[in-house]
């Protein structure tokens, strides 16, 4: 794992668009939060590509990275919780991620407000109280 901040690291956006902006080799990838298994279970009209993502650090092939220590990497999602409690359980997971690898800047700190920000603004209803 790097010990700081990979260039690109803690963009947030649309899965899709972060996707098309990351290139081959910048060992990142975008983190969906809350995980796109989990929306696509709650909510309707939901796509892989228009869930709220972080980009994070993700080495290849297959070893290594921020992404892969998140709470959600290739686990099923718990559909007992409601979405605000998915957004605040996986935004407190990346949130300590970052904080243990000594990396919670300004910057990741002010992403992961956006996050929450841009999940409420396009799926609305589903995170209010």
């Amino acid at each position: 794992m790097s010990s700081s901040l990979l260039p690109g690291e803690g963009a947030v956006g649309s899965y899709g668009d972060l996707l098309k902006r990351g290139r081959r080799g910048d060992n990142l990838t975008p983190h969906h939060i809350p995980s796109n298994a989990f929306m696509l279970f709650k909510v309707p009209g939901y796509t892989k590509d228009k869930g709220i993502a972080i980009m994070m650090e993700h080495y290849s092939p297959g070893v290594g990275g921020r992404h892969r220590l998140t709470l959600s990497y290739g686990q099923s999602p718990d559909l007992s919780i409601s979405p605000r409690q998915a957004l605040a359980r996986e935004v407190w997971d990346v949130r300590s991620i970052y904080y243990n690898q000594g990396l919670y800047t300004l910057q990741i700190k002010h992403s992961l407000r956006l996050v929450i920000e841009q999940n409420k603004a396009l799926w609305g209803i589903i995170f209010n109280k």
